[in-house]
């Protein structure tokens, strides 16, 4: 049956996906070419093409599979996520995070995980009221929503992961923005949106009286960021702020885009990549080294493979009858919108760093496989996204 429907199939994803997979090799390798850092992981580009191998193996695999399956199974998949996520908290840190899971063979993150889980359940949770005989979208019906996300950002935030923890809230509010277009909750997120925009424009307009209060409000007094994630927010606010020690790797990763200008300094040449200036380059800060190699053309390019992307994406959403369907593409359309402007975001001052891997580009293992499970589950909703033809 599935054969029958193999023009559903979105090719030009998988079209994207292969050039950004050969984005994010290329700009790995230029980003790991210099001798000059000893703290490059050994075997990194056999480790990525690994993960690329297994990556598109799981893509294809989740393509085949009938996502629908999924729905029965939220909330073992949500139980699994969350007990991962409690788990690392019994486990050594590695860079001062408990955030991943040892097993020898390969190193899980299981907040990668805890996004899929979270996206199955409230898209479930989401097609259940809209397959109602009376549908109820008010807040009393729905308010459950509240706990189930708070859950895995709660502790994915006390990691410390905030950018994880970002991204989770990113992606539920799309997802019930989407979800609650018959009540007046998409004004009230443009509302908030223009609050957050207008208390950033403030917030850079009065950096010092911004410095004062996240350092001695939110880190001293009420605890609620760490010294490092206040250092990070004060960076955004003002560029020169500590660039020898706090501000050191967005300021060099700036030098490094700018240095790029137009077409780029070439591959391998680029004096930033090439003396290892930029930390975490082949990981955080990967669009640097795009930025200095290729320029702002080559840059430029990427951005335009992530829009594509993303308008497939939405143009599988718009077009399916099963809403759980619709509402899991949503989900992930939300995740990676979020992860593509924050991580490209922070490398031009444009937004705070906050650790997030560029999706398909960043070098990973559990990231980049999730990342193409999850364009999986979508492409399996876009075969499958005529009802009709399987009733």
């Amino acid at each position: 049956m599935l054969r029958r429907n193999i023009r559903d199939l979105d090719f030009t994803v998988f079209g994207v996906l292969l050039l950004l997979a050969a984005y994010g090799t290329i700009a790995i390798d230029a980003a790991t070419h210099s001798h000059a850092n000893p703290y490059i992981p050994s075997h990194i580009m056999v480790n990525q093409i690994v993960y690329e191998i297994v990556g598109v193996l799981a893509l294809l695999a989740t393509t085949v599979f009938d996502y629908r399956v999924l729905r029965k199974y939220r909330w073992w998949l949500y139980g699994i996520s969350s007990f991962l996520l409690l788990v690392v908290f019994g486990l050594p840190a590695r860079n001062g995070a408990h955030s991943w899971i040892d097993l020898k063979v390969v190193t899980v993150q299981p907040s990668e995980l805890a996004k899929i889980a979270l996206i199955i359940w409230l898209a479930a949770f989401m097609a259940d009221i809209d397959e109602s005989e009376m549908p109820d979208y008010r807040l009393r019906r729905v308010w459950v929503l509240a706990p189930i996300v708070l859950v895995p950002f709660a502790l994915t935030f006390e990691e410390p992961a905030l950018g994880q923890a970002l991204v989770i809230i990113a992606m539920s509010l799309t997802m019930y923005t989407v979800f609650a277009k018959r009540t007046h909750f998409a004004m009230i997120m443009l509302l908030v949106l223009v609050v957050v925009i207008g208390f950033s424009v403030a917030a850079v307009m009065f950096s010092q009286q911004s410095e004062v209060f996240i350092n001695q409000v939110l880190v001293d007094k009420l605890h609620i960021l760490k010294s490092y994630q206040a250092d990070r927010i004060t960076t955004w606010l003002d560029p020169n702020y500590d660039v020898r020690d706090a501000g050191y790797n967005i300021h060099m990763a700036q030098i490094a885009i700018g240095s790029g200008q137009l077409f780029g300094e070439g591959l391998f040449n680029g004096i930033e990549t090439k003396g290892a200036w930029v930390p975490n380059q082949w990981t955080d800060y990967i669009f640097s080294a795009i930025g200095e190699e290729f320029g702002f053309v080559g840059a430029a390019v990427l951005v335009l493979l992530f829009l594509i992307l993303m308008y497939r994406l939405i143009k599988i959403a718009a077009t399916t009858d099963d809403p759980f369907g619709m509402y899991m593409a949503i989900g992930v359309i939300g995740m990676f919108s979020f992860q593509v402007f924050e991580n490209i975001g922070m490398d031009m001052y444009l937004s705070p760093s906050t650790g997030i891997t560029l999706p398909f580009i960043s070098y990973g293992g559990t990231s980049l496989v999730i990342d193409y499970v999850a364009v999986g589950l979508v492409l399996s909703v876009g075969v499958r996204r005529r009802k009709l033809r399987f009733d």
